[in-house]
């Protein structure tokens, strides 16, 4: 009996446990012969720092051409965190290996800030962008919640914010400086390609 390769193998390497839950929800919004059709491997690296994800993600592509079941799409999802020189390292590899990213500056939680108002600062570090989204969600926490659902309805109004802000940036700058600089609504837009 033949097996059928399925139409689409992807495979999402996430930085934390919050962008893990994130992408299993753009995911679970697929139709669900689409769910059946496409191969999503989601995955939370133990070594949660930029360069550990771009190196597993490399050496995944690398066992996948050689078991003859490549990936179609490889997205790292991540954020800075303050981790330099991991994360010039790991852009290398991404720009290197073609890699896809869904990656904020300075965290994650800046990217829920979008959702709710049009926040173009500069947070120094994440536990300073957790305090300001606090002030504006109190009830925010970083694993009790479904953050996708929650912000769902706003989700297009943070989209555009994080063009501008890509649009405005200072561009002679390597994007591991950038900041703020997000790129969390490509892998929206990539799932979204699916449904049409």
């Amino acid at each position: 009996m033949r097996i059928k390769k399925p139409n689409k193998r992807i495979l999402i390497l996430c930085e934390g446990f919050t962008e893990e839950l994130y992408a299993k929800s753009l995911k679970s919004e697929l139709p669900r012969n689409l769910q059946r059709s496409i191969t999503i491997d989601i995955n939370r690296n133990p070594k949660n720092d930029p360069k550990s994800l771009a190196e597993e993600a490399r050496k995944r592509k690398r066992t996948a051409r050689r078991e003859r079941n490549s990936y179609d799409s490889i997205w790292l999802f991540f954020d800075n965190d303050n981790k330099t020189n991991e994360l010039e390292a790991a852009f290398r590899i991404i720009d290197s290996e073609k890699f896809c990213m869904a990656y904020s500056s300075m965290c994650i939680e800046h990217w829920f800030i979008l959702h709710i108002e049009n926040c173009g600062r500069s947070f120094q570090d994440g536990s300073e962008a957790l305090r300001f989204l606090k002030v504006k969600w109190p009830e925010y926490h970083k694993t009790k919640l479904k953050h996708y659902e929650i912000l769902k309805d706003k989700l297009d109004t943070a989209i555009d914010r994080a063009k501008r802000l890509r649009r405005n940036v200072q561009t002679d700058l390597p994007k591991h400086q950038r900041n703020p600089y997000f790129t969390i609504d490509k892998l929206i837009d990539f799932f979204d390609e699916f449904k049409k």
